[in-house]
């Protein structure tokens, strides 16, 4: 397991504050985030029913109305797929042998990573992967000579392999740098898309190769200095990965940006953007039909009527779901990611905000016992909670049991329990007056932030043997989680703090950070984030050494921090959904790519209807 020491020191690591600011917005984004939350109010309320003193974050309101929202899903996948069933095997067929059939290297590294930033890779899985090994396998003059000529072509190379798991080493670019080991100036002169690419592979690195470190910065703060002389095309690509590199990207929501984008390039291929925009609308109009049915599932458990304290976001929470697993093929993982999201942003709500601490040390027990009778000492509003939760769990283990033949029950209790016990102490804290040390803080903020519960539901959900070797290894949470999860704290952290520290909440690692080393918040914020930095190098390992877990279970934990990146890249879009985080997922659930008249899925759906 990797040691996340170097986030517990006792002083800055000097390899991080002797670099620059990180050039990406995303920085900014986050100063933007304090300042509008700082705009919110708080309140502390007496509910005389019980005689408790309550307090409010006076969360805004679902803006979505269900009712209305469940009557635009009407498209009718199996319609859809019939009727468009013949063009899109054609399609298919067509995109397989062009990378089959594609024997220059750099174009076929350029047609997979085309394939893959358009949302298709999971048609293609056995072709990319053959091609990259095939790739690999290449003589090596042959590699050698791309090496030198074509920065582009070895950058690209160095990510799709790293992206995929597969080795290869930083030592690849170490042509591309002078005598004294720094990067070579004439290098700009090779064009921008060279330094483009060398920028995107360089967010794939590993804990001390200091190689792409220096690339990133190199290529940062070239590319910025190049936007003016850029042609518009070029620059709508580099301003997009300035401000957030490919690799920490939620791979829909880009596929969506990248089709539109492919299209106004002068290498598209008439059939491959065609394949793309069709099955964005297939794969919309299934995630339509799971999203209805998580709907109704929703208005049927009733939690969100019953907890008028906590947030409604069950949207928010598909949103979510789709952004970590993504397929068509995984709707059912999809569904029990949604429940438990929206189970988790209730229980957030209740132990950061609404329950006394008496009632939390109760809820904790409850949850810790894992018991179908187990909220019977309860005060009300916890026993809905906590059968809501319980009775959600227990049709899960029920279902895997039926289909696998084997008790997830007690493996879900953990995972639920774990995270329990970890909003507890943050509640302990605040009711205490305890300010934490930095150290403390993370040892126990990687878990209160969840990114296991949904760790273990992917692994339990995916169609990996769950042998006694894997089960064990999950829930001693191995680097690939407690990577994610402390990108999701962290990044949770630089969006909300402002608002938690106004609500009287316990200091988050920004003010730990600003305590421990004397800094102001702006430096402590550029520290938060070359932490991010750092356990993105650990979650790139951990992509290349995933065993026993699944290349799926691996997915699917690069996903969740690209998902939070999303989440969390201009405020809190969880907490406080705006505008932009609706279109977000209106473009995704919503609004079909327009297509040929004979293919259309336009009518099967109302594009304007959801305001």
């Amino acid at each position: 397991m990797t040691n996340h020491s170097y986030l517990l020191s006792s002083s800055c690591p000097p390899a991080l504050t002797s670099k620059k600011n990180v050039p990406f917005s995303a920085v900014n984004g986050s100063v933007v985030a304090c300042e509008l939350n700082n705009n919110r109010k708080f309140t502390i309320a007496c509910v005389s029913a019980e005689q408790q003193i309550r307090r409010s974050a006076h969360y805004q309101p679902n803006q979505w109305d269900y009712n209305f929202t469940m009557k635009s899903l009407n498209s009718d996948y199996d319609k859809v797929k019939a009727r468009t069933s013949i063009l899109f095997a054609k399609l298919k067929e067509e995109v397989r042998s062009l990378i089959k059939q594609e024997n220059n290297l750099v174009a076929r590294l350029e047609l997979i990573d085309d394939v893959e930033r358009l949302g298709l890779g999971h048609h293609f899985e056995e072709e990319i992967n053959d091609a990259l090994i095939n790739s690999i396998s290449t003589k090596n003059d042959n590699i050698s000579v791309v090496m030198k000529q074509n920065l582009h072509a070895i950058a690209l190379f160095f990510r799709l392999l790293r992206q995929h798991g597969l080795h290869v080493s930083q030592d690849v670019f170490s042509h591309f740098k002078d005598e004294k080991g720094s990067f070579r100036a004439s290098l700009l002169e090779k064009g921008v898309q060279g330094m483009l690419s060398l920028y995107e592979a360089s967010f794939l690195g590993f804990d001390g190769e200091e190689t792409l470190e220096e690339a990133r910065y190199f290529t940062s703060e070239h590319l910025v200095n190049l936007i003016p002389c850029m042609h518009p095309h070029l620059k709508d690509k580099v301003e997009h990965s300035l401000e957030l590199p490919l690799h920490w990207r939620t791979p829909r929501l880009e596929a969506r940006w990248y089709i539109d984008q492919y299209e106004r390039s002068g290498k598209m291929n008439p059939s491959l953007l065609k394949l793309a925009k069709l099955d964005f609308n297939l794969v919309q109009s299934t995630h339509q039909m799971e999203l209805k049915k998580m709907m109704e599932w929703w208005k049927n458990l009733g939690l969100g009527e019953k907890t008028g304290f906590a947030r409604d976001r069950l949207l928010e929470c598909f949103f979510c779901a789709a952004g970590v697993v993504f397929d068509p093929q995984h709707g059912f993982c999809r569904e029990e990611l949604t429940k438990a999201s929206t189970l988790i942003t209730t229980l957030d709500d209740v132990y950061d905000v609404y329950g006394s601490l008496d009632e939390l040390q109760l809820f904790t027990k409850s949850v810790e016992k894992w018991e179908r009778d187990g909220s019977e000492e309860l005060p009300e509003y916890m026993k809905i909670c906590y059968n809501s939760l319980y009775n959600t769990a227990e049709e899960l283990a029920n279902r895997i049991q039926r289909l696998e033949g084997w008790d997830a029950m007690p493996y879900i209790g953990q995972a639920w329990s774990d995270l329990c016990k970890a909003f507890l102490i943050e509640a302990e804290w605040h009711h205490s007056g305890h300010k934490p040390s930095l150290e403390e803080y993370l040892n126990n903020g990687w878990s209160s932030v969840s990114g296991h519960v949904v760790m273990v539901y992917v692994f339990l959900l995916s169609e990996q043997e769950k042998t006694k070797e894997a089960l064990k290894h999950l829930m001693n949470y191995p680097n690939l989680i407690r990577s994610s999860s402390m990108i999701f704290r962290l990044c949770n952290d630089l969006a909300t703090s402002a608002a938690e520290l106004e609500r009287g909440d316990t200091q988050t690692s920004i003010q730990c950070y600003m305590t421990e080393h004397n800094i102001t918040e702006a430096e402590a914020r550029e520290e938060i984030w070359n932490l991010i930095s750092r356990s993105w190098k650990d979650l790139n390992e951990g992509l290349a050494n995933c065993s026993p877990l699944s290349l799926f279970f691996s997915n699917a934990a690069v996903n969740l921090s690209r998902l939070i990146h999303c989440i969390y890249q201009h405020g809190d879009s969880h907490g406080a959904p705006d505008q932009e985080k609706k279109n977000q997922i209106k473009s995704l659930f919503f609004e079909p790519i327009k297509f040929q008249e004979d293919t259309s899925l336009n009518g099967q759906y109302h594009n304007n209807s959801i305001i």
